[in-house]
């Protein structure tokens, strides 16, 4: 009886396992870093009212959508998504 319940349970997790897999394949399965990016001087949000936001610890990959990244010289570096 025991077997048949490990069995059953094996069976069980692998069916979950090979579902939840072919979700996952389905993912953006972008992986973003969290460093701060030290050419980044500043950023504006629509989402500040497009206020400058200085003193920030993000790069391209991790900054909010639509947020753009300035360098020092007020260039744009990159506008997040």
């Amino acid at each position: 009886m025991a077997i048949q319940r490990v069995v059953f349970l094996a069976l069980l997790l692998l069916s979950g396992t090979f579902l939840l897999g072919s979700k996952v394949e389905s993912a953006d399965g972008k992986a973003c870093t969290r460093n701060c990016d030290p050419d980044v001087a500043y950023m504006v949000c629509p989402s500040s009212g497009h206020r400058i936001i200085k003193q920030v610890c993000v790069n391209c990959c991790s900054a909010r959508k639509g947020c753009k990244l300035f360098r020092k010289n007020g260039s744009v570096k990159c506008i997040g998504n």
